[in-house]
């Protein structure tokens, strides 16, 4: 049974539940949004709503459901899973989805009728980064290439491997006069600092330092948080009180992306919003603390990283489970003098792409 489309076929496309692997993602859903009306068949997007927004104007004619909706899996002849969970897997089987593409990973290589076995790696810590591993574990590389492949094994072609986002013309007006109101056209040489993250989360970046490294800036700064995360806005601006808070909620998603787009640069950790900055083409100063940048390794081209290497990281998870001096030193060891230093790099180069 071969895993290419055929002509009329209907396609579902299980796509990540996280913001940032759900951009990385785009070229592969080009892809195979191309193959299918080439075969003139029907593309299903299952995913979560309001991320599945992002997509709005792109991707003519497919389908977008939400992915727990069970029932909105059947009836289709294939299914290309980008997550790599036992669920969605086991969703794809119980929909009598006859052709179900994935990575054979979490215990669902069963469930699949075309396997991707991910490549492993054992024993030192790689190219001096990464903590040793106990036995075999995945091979660190970018998230985006592996969906690539797996479109590839769907006979899809993917021509340009860059995540690609739309502006809305309505989320840029909306960007456009949320600058107008701090006094900002929307040609003004401005940073967009992402200063918001999950409470007790690993990978934030405390106010203190945001706020010491952003009150420095000579170049106007505008601030952004995600939903609950306002607080930090607060925090940051009675540091760098000349700062603009973005205190009303965005607009979606969308509204993020257009901001992304008209600043100078863009300044956040290795979160959901970096990957948005990137698919609109921004210059970024991205923080990374236990995350391994070798997952987003591919299109840093516009991209400085900050990371101080440690022998407990980078060890993906949710919540740093040391105390005391160590508790999230990885985050902690990123200074306000070398962030502010980073940015103002980047505002030099950036200046010098803009008038090249």
């Amino acid at each position: 049974m071969s895993a290419h489309l055929a002509a009329r076929e209907r396609v579902l496309v299980r796509v990540p539940d996280w913001l940032g692997d759900l951009v990385m993602a785009e070229p592969a859903l080009r892809g195979v949004h191309e193959r299918v009306r080439e075969l003139d068949g029907e593309l299903t997007l299952a995913g979560i709503p309001h991320l599945l927004e992002l997509f709005d104007g792109v991707f003519e004619g497919a389908r977008r459901v939400d992915a727990r909706d069970t029932r909105a899996w059947r009836g289709h002849d294939l299914a290309l899973l980008l997550t790599n969970s036992f669920r969605s897997a086991w969703q794809a089987w119980t929909a009598g989805i006859p052709r179900r593409i994935g990575a054979a990973r979490d215990a669902r290589g069963w469930l699949l009728t075309h396997a991707v076995t991910p490549a492993l790696e054992r024993g030192r810590a790689p190219l001096g980064i990464g903590r040793v591993g106990r036995g075999a574990r995945y091979l660190p590389r970018p998230f985006g290439a592996s969906c690539i492949e797996l479109a590839h094994w769907a006979g899809c072609t993917v021509r340009d491997p860059r995540p690609r986002l739309v502006v809305a013309r309505d989320a840029q007006r909306a960007a456009e006069a949320r600058l107008a109101a701090f006094g900002l056209s929307r040609d003004a040489a401005f940073v967009l600092a992402n200063v918001g993250g999950r409470a007790g989360g690993a990978k934030s970046l405390s106010s203190t330092i945001w706020g010491h490294a952003l009150a420095g800036l000579a170049q106007p700064v505008v601030l952004v948080a995600g939903p609950g995360e306002e607080a930090a806005l607060d925090e940051v601006r009675a540091l760098a009180p000349r700062a603009h808070a973005c205190a009303a909620p965005l607009a979606g998603l969308r509204e993020l992306a257009a901001l992304s787009s008209l600043a100078r640069v863009v300044a956040t950790t290795d979160s959901g919003p970096r990957h948005v900055a990137n698919a609109v083409g921004a210059a970024l100063v991205v923080v990374f603390g236990p995350t391994d940048p070798r997952h987003t390794a591919d299109h840093t081209q516009s991209t400085t990283a900050l990371r101080v290497p440690l022998e407990c990281g980078p060890c993906h998870r949710e919540r740093c489970e040391l105390t005391g001096d160590a508790h999230m030193r990885c985050m902690r060891a990123i200074s306000p003098e070398a962030l502010r230093a980073a940015i103002e790099a980047r505002l030099v180069h950036a200046e010098r792409v803009a008038t090249a």
